[in-house]
């Protein structure tokens, strides 16, 4: 039995020995989240943080296919600030453009998710019918939208050339042609935003509602001291991701106007796109992506402390 213990002893101390954690195994936990991460940040770093160091890169030259960069610093910026109109056409568009369709968008959400909320029949269906155009592609929609709106074939001609008016040129004149523009993208999009109104709706206690009848409250007072208070974190986030949505918009024009008439329809990355593709002027091009990466970025810092805000409230 004496002889044994020994043996014993020996065995669970090379036992233990076996199970110490070595150096190498330590560090295998601590890389496993780096190598989970390293495929998306090669990817973001290929296609977003080169991309953005080369924009910035050509934004100091001038760029052209028929001569090598010459660098200018910042003449570019310069020249957008104080000589080209047709930049600051394309901004008032630009402006134009997000005012109108997200106030529309503000509006017609919240009616519908107001609609979609209540106690109706086929309120499933009546749900995809207005999320369907959201599954649509931005190309698919304006096209739809030309061709409802054409002058000689148009669904809309059609429509008042049946009822005895004469056709209009709906996308054909410049006052009007940017009001159809934000129409069509509001017909596309308002669902998907309807649908982060109705989360929000469907998160409010129906006791609250209880309470408020019980108290006497009509469904005037409850929309208005119930509803909307607690809905305008929702709101906000509609209100944010409406403007940089808008801001970026270009798929929609680029088909349904192509920016015209004129410069009736021109925003800030359809003028990206022509001082680049069209007029062959990339540092320009460059230098005017690089403003509007600066908006975007103050909408999503805004976007970011008013959320905080709301939290510590």
């Amino acid at each position: 039995m004496r002889g044994t213990q020994p043996c014993a002893s020996r065995k669970a101390a090379r036992g233990g020995a076996s199970r110490a954690p070595t150096a190498h195994g330590r560090l295998r936990p601590r890389l496993a989240p780096y190598l989970f991460l390293a495929p998306n940040l090669l990817v973001f770093g290929v296609f977003i943080i080169v991309p953005a160091v080369w924009n910035f890169y050509l934004s100091l030259f001038r760029v052209s296919l028929q001569a090598p960069p010459a660098y200018v610093g910042l003449a570019n910026f310069g020249y957008l600030a104080r000589q080209d109109d047709v930049f600051w056409h394309a901004v008032r568009n630009t402006v134009v453009f997000v005012v109108g369709d997200v106030l529309l968008i503000l509006v017609l959400a919240l009616v519908i998710a107001l609609l979609l909320n209540a106690p109706i029949r086929f309120r499933g269906f009546f749900r995809s019918i207005f999320f369907y155009p959201v599954l649509l592609s931005p190309v698919i929609v304006a096209e739809i939208w030309r061709w409802v709106l054409n002058t000689q074939y148009g669904l809309a001609n059609a429509f008042l050339r049946a009822v005895r008016l004469p056709p209009q040129p709906w996308l054909l004149r410049a006052d009007y042609a940017l009001d159809w523009v934000i129409i069509s993208h509001v017909w596309a999009t308002v669902g998907f935003f309807a649908l982060i109104l109705l989360a929000g709706l469907q998160a409010i206690q129906p006791a609250l509602y209880e309470a408020a009848e019980v108290d006497g409250a009509t469904r005037w007072h409850s929309l208005r001291h119930i509803t909307l208070p607690l809905l305008m974190p929702s709101v906000f986030v509609v209100f944010i991701l409406g403007t940089i949505r808008a801001v970026q918009v270009f798929e929609y024009i680029f088909v349904l106007t192509g920016g015209g008439p004129g410069f009736a329809t021109l925003t800030i990355v359809q003028y990206i796109y022509r001082a680049g593709f069209q007029l062959n002027e990339f540092g320009l091009a460059s230098a005017a992506s690089l403003l509007l990466v600066t908006v975007l970025a103050m909408l999503t810092v805004l976007q970011y402390v008013l959320g905080r805000m709301g939290e510590a409230i």
